[in-house]
């Protein structure tokens, strides 16, 4: 399948857009969602996640390759939607998914804008604005600007976990909590873990960076969430072993370098910081792309008429981000329920399965499907 991209990108490029598309969510909420729950609980949801993840997207990165590496909203317009009514559909699901986007965005722009505000002590607002221009001037350069940054920033995480892990046990450290098992709790951390180290966009972004190479889209896929899930599982127990007193921040990591030292909380910080950052760069890229598939006018304009509304969404809406992640997770999950139906439809058509093999198979989507509803189950209730 011949796809046309914008940029190329390495595989270890393609690897980095899907580890920082999932590690800022992922280091925020779980930690959070940890602790009502024990370690044993995170430890089986992040390794089933994997699983679940890698079988998911390589759905979604086939689905992409039998339409020439279009976004999920072009997909279901070219495999799903017939007839006279096919435009009207394809407008709905860009509205509905591009809205689901601009909520996760929101809430990446009000995670940002807090540790700005810790720094700068300047008016949220102001923060939110600061955040969102110095965040927007990478994905303004293009994909391959972001490709790069994804990589060295990914480098740089790596670095500063390994950091705080061995700061952590420079000090007294926690006992692991046996918290009781309740449903509601153990259902919100398994969709939260699913969705945390999830990377829909960045997929389809890979897709397209390696040109179509399916061993290289293959490989990406495999790697990338094995660094996140090793990302969430260290970033979680850290915290749990090393903050002082009861978890109450929604930016977890940073309660952490603060009770381990000032020099910790600096670069716990920046962790925080380039976290999101690596988030919003692939997800605002995404919905650029969506926009621009939809519309066809200027990638730069594109991008702004994108992402502008998630700017003001996030000064006006919801200022939690632990709030505004879970909405974004069911509202996401949900949409992976017609993504299944569409890749099954395209891979009848297709006859062959390049990238999923007998992974895309029946038995697995079925799978995906039950997934996708317990996820949905999990966001929307309310924790005890």
């Amino acid at each position: 399948m011949k796809i046309h991209s914008e940029a190329e990108f390495t595989v270890f490029e393609a690897t980095s857009m899907i580890v920082g598309h999932s590690i800022g969510t992922g280091i925020i909420a779980v930690p959070f969602l940890a602790t009502k729950n024990s370690l044993k609980d995170v430890v089986i949801m992040v390794i089933l996640a994997y699983f679940i993840n890698v079988i998911l997207h390589l759905i979604i990165a086939e689905l992409s390759y039998n339409n020439g590496g279009v976004q999920l909203v072009k997909s279901f317009e070219g495999e799903l939607f017939k007839g006279k009514a096919k435009k009207v559909f394809s407008w709905i699901m860009f509205t509905v998914y591009g809205l689901a986007i601009v909520v996760g965005v929101s809430g990446n722009i009000n995670g940002g804008a807090q540790i700005i505000v810790n720094w700068l002590h300047v008016p949220f607002s102001v923060a939110q604005l600061i955040y969102y221009i110095l965040a927007g001037i990478v994905v303004f350069m293009g994909m391959k600007a972001v490709g790069i940054a994804q990589k060295y920033t990914v480098i740089l995480l790596i670095g500063i976990v390994i950091v705080i892990s061995f700061g952590t046990f420079t000090k007294p450290i926690n006992t692991f909590q046996q918290s009781k098992i309740y449903i509601n709790n153990l259902l919100a951390l398994y969709s939260m873990v699913v969705f945390a180290t999830s990377a829909n966009q960045a997929v389809i972004q890979s897709v397209k960076g390696l040109k179509g190479n399916v061993k290289k889209i293959r490989t990406s896929i495999f790697l990338g969430f094995a660094i996140s899930s090793m990302f969430v599982l260290i970033v979680t127990t850290t915290v749990l072993l090393g903050v002082e007193g009861q978890l109450d921040q929604e930016l977890a990591y940073l309660q952490l370098g603060k009770s381990i030292g000032r020099w910790a909380a600096i670069i716990a910080g920046l962790f925080s910081l380039f976290a999101l950052l690596t988030t919003f760069w692939s997800n605002t890229l995404s919905l650029r792309d969506v926009v621009h598939e939809q519309i066809g006018i200027n990638n730069k304009v594109c991008w702004l008429l994108a992402t502008i509304p998630s700017l003001i969404f996030a000064i006006f809406g919801v200022n939690s981000f632990i709030i505004l992640t879970r909405i974004m997770s069911g509202v996401v999950v949900l949409v992976a329920v017609m993504l299944i139906f569409t890749y099954n439809k395209s891979r009848r058509k297709a006859g062959t399965s390049p990238i999923c093999g007998k992974f895309g198979t029946l038995p697995f989507q079925i799978i995906m499907i039950i997934s996708t509803i317990i996820c949905a189950i999990g966001a929307m209730i309310p924790l005890t």
